[in-house]
């Protein structure tokens, strides 16, 4: 899941609360729908995913990612928004959304402050039946100006926690859709033109009018911003005229100009406010908006995009096309032909070309929709500041000019030196966070795929390795954070003082020129100085976000410009032929190239076998479809070649309106290759093809929505309760309805995580039967279901409901071919032979000698086949609870056990008062270097003007070595804390049971590893930095105005408390809306994934139009909440500065008032400072939401590392060296159930295995073959009975003892990113000898290759061999430059390294060909003599020659004996197993002989 970037900078600590938007970390909750991928490392991007990351995600966030958006979900997220409530459980985090009501919580006993605050009393507004408009949508001209159309919801989110129904709905004018059109409009118009920005002046012709009013409002800020503290010179000036005529009985200065001047200021300070807040809310609406509408763009391109563009290998996007077209055009084209010639001749590729190359892999996509348009809304909120900020510049130079002459360009240098340096130094930040990044990532990978494959970690008791493996990354990463926050901390510390040395400068140089320092002058030129901070610090961030958002922009704007699909089918309704193909050629694209394409695979993984050859991305190849020779040793190679891409080359046929027909051919002869043809989904090169009537698609790999099953199957079409019962009944799916907890109605996880295989295929035939077309393409549906069901669905579904219909079948399944109109045989990507089946059988020998060979293993599947007897038919379960959990989550605000336990994981809890010693130090420096300024000017203390510069520079030094000081302290103890907290969540949850990864969405937990950890380690320190120094800084001017104006204290108390008010009536709100906006951006994240992975199928269907309106819709319930984020936070902004405005009145008529009594001097200093104070009150505010939201990511981390339930201790006792010597296991009395109250699996398994016997266990799915695996490596512990292996009870000894002295074969064969040798022994326990052995043992290399060879052959043979493995051959994540044969392979050669006595065999060979099979079954018999052997079987034929069989049902034993005997016993399960796979008793007894002859000849 991937996220948007994190900043490479922090805005400085006193900055208009402009500065940092409290969503500028809002992705944090992007969470797991999809962690989205973490953004791909281009020239152009700096931060994190997703996730996301996204991720991050996401996304954010999101993880995606995300994955990705708020921690609530994955299954959760895609019901109707009213029905999301939330669950209120103690511990943390972001929104629970689910569907149930929440539980009622009991009246809360609340405190006496609660009861007696006026603004609690009253009713508590209703929930309201249905959500509203947003009222913006006719508030008037004040109430918009003020915010106070939002007053409303502030109130109810005050008096009571916010429902989903109180967000209200979308304002009309701000829609998806509208906004869409207008700017499709004015984009293809501008594109056709051959315009050079069409992205850019199409968003701008769209938000012409709303971003030029935040551009006016921006310029009248500026302004203002700059003249107030000049027109504090007359206001200082009139008390020191008056000052100095109370001193000399002169006549004073009359007291209405000073009070008309107050007035004045503090007006100048209520249009600047009002200016600031209208500039920020213009440009994040203008953002937000830009967002929402190119999200849209995006996923309607990527549902049009043609194969060639996606693969990167389309020569014209659209506007390379239109520049031919129009004079403008061919002026661009020429210019940059003309640069592109220059640019060949030094040798430079330019990025487009490079970019051009790459693609448009779903990873990409889903980058541009989760990071790209995150940067654009970003930068978008004070664009502005571009032009603005040079203004403010020149003017403040002007006026310093009249304050102190030409003296002021003393300090203007030190800035005019400085700023460039720090944008430097800023960008060098740049550079570092891209390497951190990739560190970052590298952990994220790693921990992602430890945590998909925690099973296998803790089958081989692997989790120290791997922890000692993350560690190792982490103190990497850990290192470059701390070392890039000490030159952050110096930049910020350097930007701080900047004014400060720069305003020393100039008053030093006055001083030198003038001996007495005037206070009017002195403290206007200071607030100006001041002033100065916000747009010098402010520049470099928004440059920075502007550039970043440049080339996102550039990027999507390349990506809508793209090539589009064209469908070149010719419609002939009334045509004899449903369809035909008059020599038709088609082709897949190119390869995308490795590195881009690496992203995609991991969304293909579960799509991919054997030596596959990567297709362009979205469209992994078929999985028959490799290349037109067999999936042989030389196609497997481990390195990704980039071959020519399959072709189907000449093709005629004519399929008739009612006929079925089957499309055979051996591995990559192109049958999937030939119904993606006829989806729409391959090329078109030449001849022609033609359509009688609509089509549906059934693809090989079901692509199933997360939403309810009964949607997955209606598929947008209505509901006919008669015809849906009967697809129902046909699929064989009413059995599966009955046991899900909400029938049809059972929500399914994403990519249909909680579902079988088989019931995904089977709903997958479902939606094609359903929606009626008269051409339903099936590619090898019955692939993944039982042979019984397979036979009901061909004849209740196949020849029955859809018996009228065109059907088209590619299939391995031999058996249907007999009762197929017509059979296609399909070899190198041609038309072999169309005929019927007896006339193939009759002609072609070839085809008798494929029906012969096969014939026997694929009836063997069928061991399953006998259908469920009466009293197994599984019973009806009670409605049960959804199957993911719930994410914990705070509802309140963060308990201060967290924030003790984040100071201890620093080290000690003496690091607090440390930090504050600091802090305290360094404020104390700050209000004495302006002090001694107030002392100079009024020359206190008769020193020489020498003196008073000396310790004034002195101050000001100080002042900034321990604020840096403070700031590292702070985040070397912040990113320690981190550490240990990650470490301690980490080991945490690699120790919990099974179950909680059973019950937890992967995306959550990764994204508590990607974003929450992220928001630790970059952002958590400088937000408390920023917070608690605004603190100080204003607790410090408030004392030191009190010390002179006493009276000050008066205005104070009321103001402070309206203060906490409306601080306290944002934060009840605001902390909610962010996370429903959290919950529904990760529900787009989610959908956006979801039609991206379905392309091909929406295409088929010819839905697109309704998955983008879906989509649009989302989009809006997303920025319903997320528009009310910039608005409650405008509303705060407005109510605060208010306050602040007030203070600035105050202070001013004090002055006034007490012209006579207090030295001018120092009510220059308080005014100056005042000024300053209402940007900082507002930031106050802004940077405790940020502390509370990057707290709130400390709990979460800290529910992991403190509360998960662990498994049993890895050691217990001491366990001899030797065990198991013999490997005698002895199940006694066993029950087992998988989590408490569900029913048992296991009921009363009894049976001694002796040390060495050799037992196969066979049985239907769900009767308890795998739970026995479970039980004997305790992945889930007994709930009765005890099971003893060699005599010892192995409950009694640690979980690290017990799985490392057993060996197991799994199902999926897991491989880790690595080497070869890292995954065969991640611990470095074995010699390479040892390791050789094992990879020739399990035929992985040749029995010539290794150290038995000579060193330089084995080298020199894998030089000029590049598909030899060896033990350094790299391994990709996930194993995916290995086919799955041999991935099946190197488990095996991992359990013969392990050298185990006990192996236990998990259906290891389900997913591989006969002939690696026959491999494997050798290498078990040969390898693992004499030791004790249970093997898990799918194919009856692979275990009959064991010692004894085993078969399960429901849970028990049903037989267990000889292969022999249990034959022999007339009717019983396993003699039926047998006949139905057609296995006799002399295929036993030959088995049964092979395998003893195994045995000897191993043993000679």
């Amino acid at each position: 899941m991937s996220g948007p970037p994190d900043k490479d900078y922090t805005a400085p600590d006193d900055l208009a609360a402009a500065i940092e938007p409290t969503h500028s970390r809002d992705e944090r909750d992007a969470d797991e729908r999809q962690l989205p991928p973490r953004p791909e490392r281009g020239d152009e991007t700096s931060d994190i995913d997703t996730g996301e990351k996204y991720d991050d995600t996401d996304g954010d966030r999101d993880n995606d990612t995300p994955r990705r958006k708020d921690d609530d979900e994955i299954g959760q997220v895609t019901r109707p928004l009213s029905a999301l409530t939330n669950t209120k459980s103690y511990a943390t985090d972001t929104s629970a959304a689910t569907g149930a009501p929440a539980p009622q919580s009991p009246p809360e006993d609340k405190p006496w402050y609660r009861k007696t605050n006026p603004l609690r009393w009253g009713g508590v507004p209703p929930i309201p039946e249905e959500r509203i408009l947003s009222r913006e949508t006719d508030a008037g001209f004040l109430s918009r100006v003020t915010w106070a159309w939002m007053t409303p919801l502030m109130t109810t989110g005050y008096k009571r926690q916010l429902d989903q129904r109180d967000i209200w709905a979308v304002n009309p004018k701000r829609a998806a859709e509208p906004l869409t059109k207008k700017f499709r409009e004015s984009f293809n118009k501008r594109v056709r033109r051959g315009d050079r920005h069409p992205l850019f002046w199409a968003l701008h012709e769209t938000f012409f009018v709303e971003f030029w009013i935040g551009g006016f409002a921006a310029l009248l800020a500026t302004i203002l911003q700059v003249t107030a503290p000049f027109t504090l010179r007359y206001l200082i000036q009139f008390a020191t005229d008056a000052w100095i005529a109370d001193r000399t009985g002169r006549p004073e200065p009359p007291i209405k100009d000073g009070i008309g001047l107050a007035i004045g200021v503090t007006a100048m300070q209520i249009f600047q406010s009002l200016g600031i807040n209208h500039l920020i809310y213009n440009g994040m609406m203008v953002g937000g908006q830009s967002r929402g509408v190119l999200i849209g763009m995006i996923y309607e391109k990527a549902m049009v995009i043609s194969g060639r563009a996606r693969a990167g290998d389309s020569e014209d996007n659209l506007m390379a096309q239109m520049e031919g077209q129009t004079e403008k055009g061919k002026k661009e084209k020429l210019k940059r032909e003309e640069k592109k010639e220059k640019n060949d001749k030094k040798g430079k590729r330019t990025r487009g070309a490079e970019e051009d190359a790459v693609g448009w892999g779903n990873g990409r996509i889903v980058n541009l929709m989760s990071v790209d348009t995150y940067r654009i809304d970003q930068a978008s909120a004070l664009l502005h500041i571009i032009w603005t900020a040079p203004i403010s510049l020149f003017i403040t130079l002007a006026l310093l000019l009249v304050n102190l002459s030409y003296n002021a360009l003393a300090g203007f240098g030190l800035f005019a030196i400085g700023a460039p340096l720090l944008t430097w130094a800023i960008r060098s930040l740049f550079r570092r966070r891209k390497d951190i990044n990739k560190i970052t990532d590298q952990r994220v990978s790693l921990t992602q795929e430890i945590l998909q494959s925690v099973r296998f970690v803790k089958f081989f008791g692997w989790e120290e390795a791997f922890l000692g493996r993350l560690a190792e990354r982490r103190d990497k990463e850990i290192y470059s954070i701390q070392i890039l926050l000490a030159i952050r901390n110096a930049i910020n510390a350097v930007g701080m003082a900047l004014p400060i040395f720069a305003s020393m400068l100039s008053f030093i140089s006055y001083s030198l020129t003038n001996p007495n320092l005037p206070p009017a002058e002195i403290f206007s030129s200071l607030a100006l100085f001041n002033g100065l901070r916000i747009p010098l610090n402010l520049l470099p961030v928004v440059l920075g976000q502007s550039i970043d958002a440049w080339s996102s922009m550039k990027r999507i704007q390349q990506f809508l410009t793209e090539e589009e699909q064209e469908e070149d089918f010719i419609i002939k309704e009334d045509g004899p032929n449903a369809v035909e193909l008059r020599g038709a050629t088609f082709t897949w694209e190119k390869p995308i190239k490795q590195d881009s394409a690496k992203k995609d695979e991991k969304k293909a993984k579960h799509r991919t076998t054997g030596g596959v050859k990567k297709k362009p991305a979205g469209q992994a190849l078929p999985k028959d479809e490799t290349c037109p020779e067999s999936s042989g040793a030389d196609t497997d190679s481990t390195l990704a070649e980039v071959r020519e891409p399959f072709k189907l080359q000449d093709l005629n046929l004519a399929i008739g309106r009612n006929e079925l027909i089957a499309v055979i051919g051996s591995v990559g002869s192109g049958k999937s290759s030939l119904l993606g043809a006829l989806a729409g989904d391959m090329r078109k090169t030449n001849g022609e093809v033609v359509f009688g009537a609509s089509r549906a698609f059934c693809p090989q790999y079901a692509w199933i929505q997360n939403t309810t099953v009964r949607n997955n199957i209606t598929f947008g079409k209505e509901m006919d309760k008669a015809w849906y019962n009967e697809v129902i009944r046909a699929c064989a799916l009413q059995a599966d309805l009955d046991m899900l907890p909400s029938g049809d109605q059972t929500e399914i996880g994403e990519r249909g995580i909680t579902i079988s295989g088989g019931q995904k295929q089977r709903l997958n035939i479902a939606r094609a039967i359903y929606f009626d077309s008269d051409i339903v393409l099936m590619d090898d549906p019955l692939s993944a279901v039982d042979a019984h069901v397979g036979r009901h669905i061909f004849d209740n579904a196949i020849l029955g409901l859809l018996g009228n219909k065109c059907r088209i079948l590619a299939t391995h399944q031999l058996w249907v071919l007999s009762r197929c109109d017509r059979i296609v045989w399909m070899e190198n990507g041609k038309i072999q032979a169309v005929d019927t089946f007896d006339n193939l059988m009759r002609d072609h020998e070839a085809f008798q000698t494929l029906m012969e060979t096969t014939a026997v293993e694929k009836k063997e599947d069928e061991d399953e086949a006998k259908g469920p007897s009466p009293e197994d038919k599984p019973k009806k379960k009670k409605m049960g609870t959804a199957l993911m959990q719930q994410e914990e989550r705070a509802i309140s605000s963060v308990p201060w056990s967290v924030y003790a336990a984040y100071i201890r994981a620093s080290g000690t809890l003496l690091n607090a008062p440390l930090v504050i010693v600091l802090l305290i130090l360094s404020q104390g420096a700050n209000i004495m270097t302006s002090l001694w300024l107030t002392y100079w000017t009024s020359d206190k203390f008769n020193l020489p003007n020498g003196t008073y510069i000396g310790v004034y520079a002195g101050l000001g030094a100080l002042q900034a070595v321990i604020m840096y000081a403070y700031s590292v302290l702070l985040s070397i103890f912040g990113t320690k804390s981190s550490k240990v907290m990650l470490r301690d969540a980490i080991t945490r949850v690699l120790r919990a049971p099974m179950a909680f990864f059973d019950t937890t969405p992967l995306g959550r937990i990764t994204n508590r590893f990607s974003r929450d950890v992220d928001i630790m380690d970059n952002t958590l320190t400088d937000a408390i930095r920023m917070y608690s120094f605004t603190i100080a800084m204003v607790t410090s001017i408030f004392a030191l105005i009190i010390a002179f104006f006493h009276f000050f204290a008066v205005a104070l108390v009321p103001l402070y408390i309206l203060f906490i008010l409306a601080a306290s009536y944002y934060r009840a709100s605001a902390r909610e809306v962010k996370r429903y906006e959290s919950v529904l951006r990760s529900h787009v994240f989610a959908k956006f994934g979801e039609g991206l992975t379905g392309v091909a199928s929406i295409k088929a269907y010819g839905l697109k139009q309704r998955f983008i309106d879906e989509l649009r819709r989302a989009i809006d319930e997303m920025n319903a909440a997320y528009y009310l984020t910039f608005s409650n936070q405008r509303w705060l902004s407005v109510r605060v500065d208010t306050i602040g405005n007030a203070l600035v009145f105050t202070v001013g008529i004090l002055v006034v008032t007490s012209r006579f009594s207090v030295n001018p001097s120092i009510g220059g200093l308080v005014l100056s400072y005042i000024l300053a104070i209402v940007q900082m009150l507002q930031f106050g505010v802004r940077q405790l939401a940020e502390v509370e939201n990057g707290m709130n990511a400390v709990e979460r981390l800290r529910y992991y590392g403190t509360q998960l339930e662990e498994e049993a201790p890895l050691h217990t006792v001491d366990v001899r060296p030797t065990w198991p010597e013999k490997g005698e296991i002895i199940f006694d009395n066993v029950e087992m159930r998988y989590r408490e109250n569900l029913p048992l699996v296991l009921n009363g398994v009894s049976m001694h295995v002796q040390g060495g016997e050799r037992i196969g266990v066979v049985g239907r799915t769900g009767a308890g073959k795998s739970s026995i695996m479970s039980t004997l490596f305790r992945l889930v512990e007994i709930s009765g009975g005890s099971i003893t292996i060699d005599g010892l009870n192995i409950s009694t000894i640690g979980l690290h003892d017990l799985r490392s002295r057993l060996a197991i074969i799994p199902q999926d064969p897991t491989l880790f990113h690595g080497t070869v040798r890292s995954n065969l022994d991640p611990f470095n326990e074995h010699t390479d000898l040892e390791l050789w052995s094992a990879l020739r043992q399990a035929d992985l290399v040749p029995s010539d290759a290794g150290p038995g060879a000579t060193a330089t052959t084995t080298t020199d043979d894998t030089k000029s061999d590049p598909s030899r493995i060896h033990l350094d051959t790299p391994v990709e994540e996930d194993g995916l430059n290995f086919s799955l044969g041999q991935r099946q392979l190197m488990a095996l050669a991992r359990a013969l390294v392990r050298n185990a006595q006990i192996i236990v065999c998990d259906e290891a060979t389900s997913s591989v060909d006969m002939e690696t099979d026959a491999k494997i079954q050798n290498t078990i018999a040969t390898g693992f003599r004499g030791r004790t052997l249970l093997c898990i079987a799918h194919r009856l034929r692979t275990i009959v020659g064991y010692d004894r069989i085993c078969v399960m049902d429901a849970g028990r034993i049903a037989e267990l004996g000889s292969p022999l005997e249990l034959w022999k016993r007339e009717g019983g399960i396993f003699r039926g197993m047998c006949d139905r796979s057609g296995i006799r008793l002399e295929d036993i007894k030959g088995a049964r002989e092979e395998m003893q002859g195994w045995d000897e000849s191993s043993g000679t």
